[in-house]
């Protein structure tokens, strides 16, 4: 509870925060000079918790079916066309593609914070600190927490779901498996998807105040709902 009780003080207090349309460069949003997502995060848990959550994760991979495995895969891939099976077939990059490059700098914004949690707790992964984990997924050989797939699939949930609120529960659905499958995969903990969520929503904040964002959304909404035939 007390985690949540600080992330939400941390959101209240950036919403305060003007966002400098100036910080960042062409390929992001933000600038990571704008916030330490750190400073409003608790640290990965303690080792006892670690020890159940593994347990968690184990019972994942006994009961991985292969469809299950082979999904988790394929969300190795950060893009916005992840979530085509809940948008429909005309949700294609070369249909939308102002939105498509909106997206990759919402993924570049996302990944470029996601470095300050890896680096500072530097979290082993599960299958460093249980060898009987076995995980089918790839991951790259940095910390667990938070985890940046997780921080993705939210932030990209939060702003598709700006664009098509009509499939906003669908939408978060899809990235709530989407963090889910790296648990299930083998290579995150519960809590680093919790903590990415987390980092998502501070990004989020910060990202909505800025002019550059705001204007690239618009012409991104426009050209999402033409193309899905959902009117403006």
């Amino acid at each position: 509870m007390k985690q949540f009780l600080g992330l939400a003080l941390g959101v209240a207090l950036l919403a305060l925060c003007p966002a400098r349309a100036d910080a960042q460069d062409e390929k992001t949003y933000l600038s990571t000079n704008e916030l330490d997502t750190t400073h409003f995060m608790a640290p990965p848990p303690s080792k006892e918790v670690t020890r159940h959550e593994l347990e968690r994760v184990l019972v994942l991979q006994e009961k991985r079916t292969g469809e299950q495995a082979a999904r988790s895969v394929a969300d190795l891939e950060q893009s916005v066309f992840r979530f085509v099976d809940v948008m429909g077939r005309e949700f294609t990059a070369d249909k939308i593609p102002k939105a498509a490059r909106v997206f990759e700098k919402v993924y570049k914004t996302e990944s470029a914070f996601n470095k300050q949690g890896k680096e500072k707790w530097n979290r082993d992964r599960p299958q460093v600190a249980d060898s009987r984990i076995k995980p089918v997924a790839k991951f790259a050989n940095s910390g667990s927490y938070p985890s940046g797939h997780a921080a993705f699939a939210y932030l990209t949930a939060i702003v598709l779901a700006d664009i098509v609120p009509e499939k906003r529960d669908a939408i978060f659905a899809r990235a709530a498996e989407f963090g889910h499958n790296r648990v299930l995969g083998g290579v995150h903990y519960p809590s680093d998807i919790e903590s990415g969520q987390q980092m998502a929503v501070m990004i989020a904040v910060l990202m909505y105040k800025n002019p550059t964002f705001r204007k690239d959304l618009e012409e991104a909404r426009a050209e999402v709902r033409a193309v899905l035939n959902l009117g403006q």
